[in-house]
């Protein structure tokens, strides 16, 4: 089973790493296939190199990734401390020679060397943890991990790319990537298996952001797919951008309080559906997979406020931006997290994750509430 469940995950981050590959280079796949062997070879090593190494410190400090081992405070430091700058350092160490030489000229470029070495790490990270614990919850772990380390090796990858162009993108890109993978991580595998719902709003941030990014540079035969129908980059920092006029912060006031009264209506409503459906909200509990139901009823009631936040903001102030809701969602999840961190610290860990995704749903929701 062990040997079976290795394979498959393997098989997977590498196929990720391959269809993701011929999406944004398109007809040029092929011209940099040995390039992109190589990069990916290269990230294998490093993820056993690492995987080891992290092996080796955890033993030495008495740190665990796990929070029932380590608790709270020893588990968020072996992540944050260790294991993500660690992992998407070593990633960006593989590709730094071919930036060195002028091969990464464009953001495209950027991506798709930074998915190649990604997908190498998480096939050798996730074959190593399946190998250690074959379940099927590892299973699951590490394939949501191998999704992670392509994503976010594909936002500083971009930046890398782009850093010619704009020098200040990758640092904040990589620091924003590594944070966010490490969040990521400690809920993926530092929490229980009850808890790993609250990886499904960063993996819906992921899709999103994705599908943005293969709309801005796929090829022209992926433009008449489905992507055509989704806003580019370039039109999410149009309408992201104040059009001659200063932000209105009446409006982004008024979104906070609609924001986060929106959140609390259906927060209730989404516990009266669940009462009435007989779901047993007593189960939420990290240990437990079943707790699954009531969190993701609750997660989903709390993630239709933004959208739906973002729609009126939109309206009322018949604006030409979605930045209004974009910050008054921000301002909202800010006050979320410091209520949540003096009534119940663990939710904070939902509420970062939600944050993402958040923002772009009441994005979402602006934009098609926009006057235009």
């Amino acid at each position: 089973m062990a040997a079976a469940f290795a394979l498959g995950v393997v098989l997977f981050a590498l196929a990720l790493g391959f269809l993701i590959g011929r999406r944004i280079a398109g007809v040029g796949f092929r011209r940099s296939l040995s390039s992109l062997a190589i990069v990916t070879i290269a990230g294998a090593v490093a993820g056993a190199l690492v995987t080891s190494a992290e092996k080796l410190v955890l033993a030495f400090t008495g740190l665990d990734f796990d929070v029932r081992t380590a608790g709270v405070g020893g588990a968020l430091m072996a992540v944050f401390l260790l294991a993500a700058p660690l992992e998407e350092g070593a990633k960006v160490l593989v590709i730094w020679p071919y930036y060195r030489k002028g091969r990464l000229l464009t953001p495209r470029l950027g991506v798709l060397y930074a998915v190649a070495t990604a997908s190498g790490f998480a096939a050798v990270e996730g074959a190593i943890a399946v190998s250690t614990n074959p379940s099927g919850i590892t299973l699951a772990r590490a394939i949501l991990g191998a999704l992670a380390h392509v994503f976010f090796a594909g936002v500083w990858g971009y930046a890398l790319g782009a850093g010619r162009i704009h020098s200040n993108w990758f640092s904040w890109a990589w620091l924003f990537a590594m944070l966010l993978h490490g969040l990521f991580d400690h809920i993926l595998w530092g929490r229980g298996p009850g808890y790993l719902t609250a990886t499904l709003p960063i993996v819906g941030f992921m899709l999103l952001a994705s599908v943005f990014v293969l709309r801005q540079r796929a090829p022209e035969r992926v433009h008449r797919s489905f992507l055509s129908k989704a806003p580019t980059l370039t039109d999410v920092r149009d309408v992201l951008a104040p059009r001659e006029h200063p932000v209105a912060l009446r409006w982004v006031a008024a979104g906070v309080f609609v924001t986060l009264g929106l959140v609390i209506a259906l927060l209730v409503t989404g516990v009266f559906v669940g009462r009435k459906l007989g779901i047993d909200f007593a189960l939420a509990d990290e240990a437990d997979v079943r707790s699954a139901v009531p969190l993701v009823l609750l997660g989903s009631s709390v993630l239709l406020a933004f959208p739906v936040a973002g729609f009126l903001i939109a309206r009322a102030s018949s604006g030409l931006t979605v930045l209004e809701p974009a910050l008054s969602t921000l301002t909202a999840m800010g006050v979320l997290v410091v209520v949540s961190s003096l009534t119940a610290p663990v939710s904070v860990l939902f509420a970062l994750a939600v944050a993402p995704v958040a923002v772009g749903l009441a994005c979402g929701g602006a934009w098609i509430g926009l006057e235009r």
